[in-house]
């Protein structure tokens, strides 16, 4: 974490799919949900769409 905040690194981004405990974090780190993606894919699925497009 030291060393991350240190560096000439503007943000550091992760996804929410594994919890940042309070204690890890830094002021570099920036935490984005993966929900919207989830909803979209089971979305396409739903209704039989591409799923890989959404990687591109």
């Amino acid at each position: 974490m030291e060393r991350l905040e240190k560096s000439v690194l503007s943000e550091v981004v992760v996804s929410d799919t594994i919890p940042v405990p309070p204690e890890k974090q830094f002021k570099k780190l920036k935490v984005l949900s993966i929900a919207p993606l989830l909803a979209e894919t089971i979305k396409r699925i739903y209704s039989g769409d591409s799923v890989s497009s959404l990687f591109v």
